[in-house]
């Protein structure tokens, strides 16, 4: 009976060292093929339905289980939350669910400016018509790192902005042309200076030019030193250097021709600031004027007196004048002389007929109108 024990006892430890066996294959197989486990899906049935084997190698076991979880849906990660300020600048300006999260993803590259930036399109979208195409443009800038945040203004555009009372937002608008083009600052604002003197709104012609030089349409303002030459030569008004301002604005290219045209009629006009109103809108629209006839005896006196022709420098035009204007007051001391003579013949003739009436005196009252007739000849 024990020999039979100790038979029946090896032949259970046998069974048992094949079955471990077994299990050391099927895990070599599957640590050398990792996917094996994962893509045979007769190897989990298997070893579901024999759980001594899954016990007997827990990394069999654990691919099994890794296979059991990759198979359910993997969890959605949370999306990234929107910046507090950037959400309130969107829901002030009603702006669309996606270009706020665009907004928010450029904003966290530029977390050194962020406050100026914010600032900056607070600014720029209270005046927009559409906040939210105005802000797909400035997103568009933030991206090319062309886009300029609220920033001190420069001590040039602070004195420009005194001078001709600009408001805050024009004086932003400069500090942004300054600071984009720092290589051409000086110029730019120079030439912006000479022209903001001959208009009539500098706020509005300076947001005009600026967006000019920022949007690319000019590479830059047209010198308005030519011109101011002809202001001063022909003592233009108002009116007529805002009018050749905008012409020499319009006809930049060929400028010097413009302005020898300009100053051709205006040397034969007698008005030449109603003349530079009439020929300004052709010269704007593109039009060429024909040359204008020669009147030697019209000359403008402003432009012969500046060259100094006519032999006396213009004095005997004025003699001429001074003249003119005294000879009104000379008819009228004529035309009195001759009433009040006319006054006093009347009255001699009264005089002298009361005296016939009388009968007496005839010659004294003949002496006498005589007497005052000749001295009405002397005077």
């Amino acid at each position: 009976q024990q020999q039979q024990r100790q038979q029946q006892q090896q032949g259970q430890d046998g069974q048992e060292g094949q079955e471990f066996q077994g299990c050391g294959a099927s895990t070599s197989v599957a640590t050398a093929s990792p996917f094996l486990a994962t893509g045979n899906p007769l190897l989990a049935g298997m070893m579901g339905g024999n759980p001594l084997l899954g016990a007997g190698n827990p990394l069999l076991a654990g691919m099994v289980g890794g296979q059991h979880g990759a198979s359910e849906p993997a969890n959605e990660e949370p999306k990234d939350l929107i910046d507090p300020e950037v959400r309130e600048l969107g829901d002030y300006f009603n702006i669309e669910e996606r270009w706020v999260v665009r907004l928010n993803d450029v904003i966290k590259k530029r977390q050194d400016t962020k406050g100026q930036d914010l600032a900056k399109l607070y600014e720029v979208l209270e005046r927009a018509r559409s906040p939210t195409g105005l802000l797909t443009v400035k997103i568009g800038e933030m991206e090319c790192g062309q886009f300029v945040g609220k920033i001190k203004p420069d001590r040039m555009v602070e004195k420009l902005a005194r001078k001709f009372k600009l408001d805050e937002h024009v004086t932003s608008r400069l500090t942004e042309l300054a600071v984009r083009r720092k290589a051409t600052k000086e110029e730019d604002l120079d030439r912006l200076e000479q022209h903001l003197r001959h208009c009539k709104r500098p706020s509005a012609m300076a947001t005009l030019l600026a967006s000019k030089l920022l949007e690319g349409e000019a590479d830059e303002l047209p010198d308005l030193a030519e011109a101011e030459v002809l202001m001063e030569k022909f003592r233009l008004d108002e009116d007529a250097r805002s009018k050749l301002r905008e012409i020499v604005e319009k006809r930049a290219a060929n400028k010097a021709e413009i302005l020898a045209q300009v100053e051709k009629h205006l040397q034969t006009s007698t008005f030449p600031s109603a003349m530079l109103c009439r020929i300004a809108r052709p010269l704007i629209d593109g039009e060429k004027l024909p040359d204008p006839p020669e009147r030697n005896a019209r000359l403008n006196p402003v432009a012969v007196e500046r060259r100094g022709s006519g032999g006396d420098g213009g004095r005997g035009r004025d003699r001429e004048r001074s003249r003119d204007r005294d000879r009104p007051r000379q008819d009228r001391d004529r035309s009195r002389d001759r009433e009040r003579c006319r006054r006093e013949r009347s009255r001699d003739r009264d005089r002298e007929g009361r005296e016939g009436r009388d009968g007496g005196g005839g010659r004294d009252s003949r002496e006498s109108r005589e007497g005052r007739d000749g001295s009405h000849r002397d005077r």
